[in-house]
């Protein structure tokens, strides 16, 4: 991640405020401490001789036009603001959270492409009901694919679906006996359940039936749903898809109500679990200089060489793969706990981690406090996938 504030550099911009605290000076003065957030990080700021009775009606969620200037602090930027209000007016998400390198435009090209790719009518009729469904087709291609763990951008559950799909093509290099077309509809359909899962409120939430139903099943629901509009849908091909999705987490005590029990089912779990966690590898190692970070999702740090910066990381479209094709999970593996003597060093890796990825992550549980309209945040308990 460029760093997007020069000490001393004044700025004039909008910003998602993430949070507002009135405090107090050593002397009696009040002040404010605001955290704002960029699509490139969270950046920490302070409106002085302020009280919070003096910006009536401003709380986190809200879009804000900030003034001020930007200042070094600790060896960390700090954002002194001199003007800040609240934005009425439509603001694109992208400007103010962590977004997908991919366009909407591009997310939407790539599935369209792969859905046209799709030879049996059945599911390709599926695959249209969904992209029909007003209520979800939109969402789809603006939705985080998880709160902070990976692809937590706006556009991340397009985007690590579509690399779901590349990943599952990819093995049938392997093995060409798979069925491609099963694969690409259970890749493109595996999280969709997260669209009702996930909102982007002033953070990336989990809403109420999120929290009590989860993914899965809402998903799930969604496919029969879809499955029931049409006319002598396959009653076999309609168990393996409803299979993938219930299998895709690939362990009964990782959420998954059944073990996968076919192959596309297994290719589909191994590639959603693969794709996550280069994901959060690919994340934490973002940032200029970064020879070392700790992953806290896999809990154990990883090592970067320059090239692995330097690489453009936007995933390739669909015309520009070799075939003409494109490519969440098992929850983590637990890793052995490390040594004593490790810990320390892991401590201070963390806390660099947390420092330098800017995706909203402090690299610490949540503490599951409760977000505008009742909905709830995530409680430390976020699924890896």
């Amino acid at each position: 991640m460029t760093p997007q504030f020069s000490p001393n550099e004044p700025f004039d911009r909008i910003f998602l405020l993430k949070g507002i605290d009135e405090r107090r000076t050593k002397t009696g003065k009040p002040y404010l401490t605001v955290m704002l957030g960029t699509s490139e990080g969270t950046w920490d700021g302070r409106v002085w001789d302020m009280a919070l009775s003096s910006l009536p009606g401003l709380v986190e969620g809200d879009p804000v036009q900030v003034k001020g200037t930007a200042q070094l602090y600790q060896e960390n930027i700090q954002l002194i603001v001199e003007t800040i209000s609240k934005v009425v007016s439509p603001v694109d998400p992208r400007n103010i959270y962590p977004s997908a390198n991919a366009s909407e435009r591009e997310l939407r090209r790539d599935f369209n492409d792969y859905v046209e790719g799709i030879e049996e009518p059945a599911l390709k009729s599926l695959l249209a009901a969904m992209v029909n469904d007003p209520d979800i087709s939109g969402t789809f291609f603006t939705c985080p694919a998880a709160i902070t763990m990976h692809h937590a951008r706006i556009g991340g559950l397009a985007e690590h679906s579509l690399n779901v799909c590349r990943l599952a093509h990819a093995a049938t290099a392997a093995a060409p006996w798979l069925d491609r077309d099963l694969l690409t509809t259970g890749a493109l359909l595996h999280d969709i359940g997260k669209v009702l899962e996930y909102e982007v409120a002033g953070d990336f939430r989990y809403t109420l039936e999120g929290k009590f139903i989860g993914h899965i099943i809402m998903g799930h629901s969604l496919v029969q749903k879809w499955i029931r509009q049409i006319p002598d849908f396959p009653e076999r091909l309609a168990l393996e898809v409803e299979h993938i999705l219930l299998a895709h987490h690939g362990q009964l005590e990782f959420g998954s109500p059944k073990t996968p029990a076919t192959a596309e089912a297994l290719v589909i779990h191994f590639a959603d679990d693969l794709d996550a966690k280069l994901d959060m590898v690919k994340t934490a190692g973002e940032a200029p200089g970064t020879e070392e970070a700790f992953v806290r999702g896999l809990r154990r740090s990883f090592l970067f060489r320059e090239s692995n910066r330097d690489t453009e990381t936007r995933a390739p479209s669909f015309a520009e793969t070799t075939d003409g094709r494109h490519g969440d999970t098992g929850k983590e593996q637990v890793a052995e706990e490390p040594p004593d003597g490790e810990r320390e060093r892991e401590r201070k890796l963390r806390k660099a981690d947390a420092g330098t990825r800017g995706h909203g992550d402090t690299g610490e549980e949540s503490t599951g406090t409760r977000g505008p309209g009742g909905t709830v945040k995530s409680g430390g308990q976020e699924e890896l996938f």
